[in-house]
């Protein structure tokens, strides 16, 4: 199979509750080398932040682009209703507004 050189082959790897020990950020106790060997043949970020401190309105914003805040998404969602805490709105999830399109829709559309 031959890849088109004007397309990029894109591998996205995201994963969460994490930190940067790992050998390829420099960490010298850290043994990575799977971590280490992928990062050398692709794009590393070592000045990356995240636009929230939990999971689900990271990845809100890593999918949108958009800060969770202004599409609703800042909130961790459930799918429970919480007896301990009556008062609270569940369950409740996030919708996005017509306009917003998430990144693997704009890939989808490239083929």
């Amino acid at each position: 199979m031959s890849l088109d050189p004007r397309r990029p082959n894109v591998l996205w790897v995201s994963f969460e509750d994490t930190n940067p020990v790992y050998g390829c950020y420099g960490d010298p106790v850290a043994r990575t080398p799977t971590v280490d060997r992928l990062a050398t043949q692709g794009t590393r970020f070592p000045l990356a932040f995240s636009t929230a401190g939990v999971c689900a309105p990271a990845r809100a914003a890593v999918i949108t682009g958009m800060y969770p805040i202004s599409i609703g998404t800042h909130h961790m969602r459930t799918t429970h209703e919480n007896p301990a805490v009556p008062e609270l709105p569940t369950p409740y999830s996030a919708r996005l507004p017509p306009h917003v399109k998430c990144f693997t829709e704009y890939l989808r559309a490239a083929g």
